[in-house]
């Protein structure tokens, strides 16, 4: 996580106080408990990772595909599997 703009008081599950500001960063493992102080309006960029088993993984890939090909239409993954399309609607090269 890192804070954009305001500040933070952290507490951990140790009971150890962090304050946090513009600038800082911190990372917090999955399963962990912390008590948040607000102090000042906090505006931060989080990033939230799950790992997913491999063979899910696979599964899911395989069948966003098979979707693909059936309909011509991507998933809606987010991941920039299908073609691209301009606001005139034609097709646009991949970068």
């Amino acid at each position: 996580m890192h804070i954009i703009s305001g500040e933070v008081i952290v507490t951990d599950e140790q009971g150890r106080v962090h304050r946090l500001g513009p600038g800082d960063m911190a990372f917090f493992p999955a399963g962990s408990h912390s008590v948040w102080l607000v102090t000042k309006e906090v505006r931060k960029l989080a990033v939230c990772r799950q790992s997913m088993p491999r063979p899910l993984g696979f599964v899911l890939r395989a069948w966003n595909k098979a979707f693909y090909r059936l309909t011509g239409f991507p998933t809606g993954n987010g991941l920039g599997d299908g073609a691209r399309v301009d606001a005139g609607g034609a097709e646009v090269a991949a970068a």
